[in-house]
């Protein structure tokens, strides 16, 4: 308890000191729940496992005239996933990259909406 009648530096002194001491105290407590949080996450956390060696030879990189079987099945199977039915991969197009036509239009655009207006 703090006397009325004392010093007021000495009452300055013992506030301040209590406040900063109930400061560290909460950041002691908010440092180790955050730390048993973090070890929490990682008990949870499944462990990794190892790759399996291929039982196949690698084969060798597809050419341009001829498509990797894997590319094949990750694209079909990516697409069975998304329309929700049976689909067969007949072809396969590469998408050429835009010009920098449109780039530049929507770059104009934006500093068009952003001028000053007098």
């Amino acid at each position: 308890m703090i006397d009325p009648t004392a010093d007021p530096l000495l009452v300055g002194l013992q506030i301040t000191i209590t406040g900063v001491t109930i400061v560290f105290i909460v950041l002691a407590i908010v440092a180790i729940s955050l730390s048993a949080l973090s070890a929490s996450q990682r008990l949870f956390r499944p462990k990794p496992v190892a790759p399996a060696t291929p039982a196949t030879p690698p084969q060798p990189p597809a050419t341009a005239d001829q498509l990797d079987p894997q590319l094949i099945a990750v694209l079909t199977a990516a697409a069975v996933a998304t329309l929700q039915q049976p689909v067969r991969v007949l072809r396969v197009r590469y998408y050429r990259q835009p010009s920098g036509m449109w780039t530049r239009l929507g770059r104009v655009s934006v500093m068009a909406s952003r001028q000053l207006h007098r």
